[in-house]
């Protein structure tokens, strides 16, 4: 009993030290690194997001999921990421608030 209690004490102390050096500390940011200028077939589009500025990431992001399960960061200064959003709202009005979190 001793030996097991002295092995969760230490596996105790070693993870307490990893998070305190900051390494386990997962910090938001961007979700978009790098965008995609062009266009995408609007028929492999399944879901799109817009975020807005945030405290921990002070661009404006597109992201559209696609069918392929796979997901693409858009331009949301281009011509393509704007009409989607356009389109977006205009099916639901609702999406126009604040937050402009489509789905």
């Amino acid at each position: 009993m001793n030996t097991a209690m002295a092995v969760i004490v230490l596996l105790v102390c070693s993870d307490v030290i990893y998070m305190i050096q900051g390494r386990g500390i997962q910090y938001p940011r961007c979700r978009c690194p790098k965008v995609h200028a062009g266009g995408v077939n609007i028929s492999l589009i399944r879901k799109l997001t817009y975020y807005r500025p945030r405290s921990h990431c002070s661009k404006e992001e597109v992201i559209v999921t696609l069918k392929t399960r796979g997901s693409l960061c858009l331009d949301p200064n281009g011509n393509f990421a704007k009409t989607l959003i356009e389109r977006q709202i205009k099916v639901r009005p609702d999406l126009a608030s604040v937050s402009r979190h489509c789905e």
